[in-house]
């Protein structure tokens, strides 16, 4: 591989690291722990109704971070679980008043801020930028999968020469 993509592929990865200490200061900063602060992120920035399941698919964390962020978040009387109507067992996940509150200084604050920083960029430069994230994602998708069959594949082969 060259030297200049792994230069780049180092560069890209620490901007993610350092996009993702932003948040993870700013959840710090509001006492909360990532996962609780991309909940209430998810409920402010949606009027979409999230279950637990629904979180864990839509923002990539798994059932027990959820379930975790949620005792907590329930705990400090941001939110509330309630059942879903025509379901068996599935309850959505609401802010309550003090929840509203809450959001109203900490996450509301924080999407607008994010929105002025894409505002910065010319609408072309927004959307290439946008388009070539996603480009990448894929690709590294696409590789990510390549990667895991051949291994799976080479530790098959050892398991059967064992």
């Amino acid at each position: 591989m060259s030297e200049k993509i792994e230069k780049q592929l180092t560069i890209l990865n620490q901007l993610y690291k350092e996009q993702d200490n932003i948040y993870r200061e700013l959840a710090a900063h509001f006492d909360l722990s990532d996962a609780s602060f991309w909940v209430l992120y998810a409920i402010c920035e949606s009027d979409q109704i999230y279950s637990q399941h629904d979180l864990c698919n839509a923002w990539f964390y798994s059932k027990q971070t959820i379930n975790s962020a949620i005792n907590n978040l329930i705990k400090k009387g941001y939110i509330i679980l309630k059942p879903i109507a025509g379901t068996r067992n599935r309850k959505s996940v609401e802010l309550t008043q003090e929840g509203k509150a809450f959001c109203e200084t900490s996450v509301i604050p924080l999407i607008h801020a994010e929105c002025k920083s894409l505002m910065r960029f010319q609408e072309e430069d927004r959307t290439l930028f946008l388009s070539l994230f996603k480009q990448q994602l894929t690709f590294l998708e696409e590789e990510v999968e390549l990667l895991m069959k051949s291994s799976t594949k080479e530790k098959v082969n050892s398991q059967q020469k064992n």
